[in-house]
């Protein structure tokens, strides 16, 4: 296994490392190999390009419905009385 050393770290910052890993009954040194394990293992989303922005969109926009065509109540209600629909 590899070691990591860790300089300059806040005073309030490693208190509160201290107070985190007292409460789990750990030390802290567990504490923070903990801490980095976890958020080394979390996915960092790769930034994505102008032609994959522009599809993600497209794909996106394609699960929408269109919209629909605008409808005139009182037309079709009139046509309706005139018995033409």
């Amino acid at each position: 296994m590899g070691s990591l050393t860790v300089r300059n770290i806040e005073d309030d910052v490693k208190a509160a490392l201290r107070l985190r890993a007292a409460r789990r009954g750990v030390s802290m040194e567990s504490e923070v190999r903990d801490i980095l394990r976890q958020a080394a293992r979390e996915a960092l989303p790769l930034p994505e390009s102008d032609g994959e922005r522009e599809a993600r969109i497209a794909r996106i926009l394609s699960f929408g419905q269109p919209p629909l065509p605008s409808f005139d109540l009182k037309a079709f209600s009139d046509a309706l009385s005139d018995g033409t629909e």
